[in-house]
């Protein structure tokens, strides 16, 4: 199927209320989510997502699965959501709430659905991951300074 057929299937599947299950293929979301793997998808509302939550979205150019890392406000006072890959350093482009199609509750292996809920290691890493910019610039005005004795 064309990833434009798969979309408008998704979206349709979503909108009626109904769950989805598909293949996921990439990265980004290693170790929560390998190449792959199916992931299953449950309709969602708008207002419903918070961070930490996994979310199917529409972004211009294709439907990523991505976790939550920040939920902002517009200018009109609309909801707007950071994603970021589990795997990845850098997130994407802000999107929309209006743009979240489903949250994925589910991962499929080795024959179970996993949750793909954060864990406390998770959220640890993504602390860490956050906090390393800052420590590194702290470490760097520190060794500039010169030493009194």
């Amino acid at each position: 199927m064309a990833a434009s057929g798969f979309r408008s299937v998704v979206e349709s599947l979503l909108a009626e209320g109904l769950r989805v299950r598909f293949r996921a293929a990439g990265r980004s979301m290693m170790p929560t989510v390998r190449d792959g793997e199916c992931l299953i998808v449950a309709p969602v509302r708008a207002a419903e997502v918070s961070r930490g939550d996994v979310v199917l979205g529409a972004t211009w150019r294709r439907l990523v699965a991505h976790r939550v890392v920040g939920l902002t406000l517009d200018a009109r006072g609309g909801r707007v959501l950071t994603l970021r890959g589990d795997g990845s350093d850098e997130a994407d482009a802000p999107v929309d709430a209006s743009r979240v199609l489903g949250q994925v509750v589910a991962v499929e292996r080795d024959g179970r659905a996993l949750s793909v809920a954060p864990t406390i290691g998770g959220r640890l890493r993504l602390a860490r991951r956050m906090l390393a910019p800052l420590v590194a610039a702290a470490w760097a005005r520190l060794a500039r300074r010169p030493i009194s004795v």
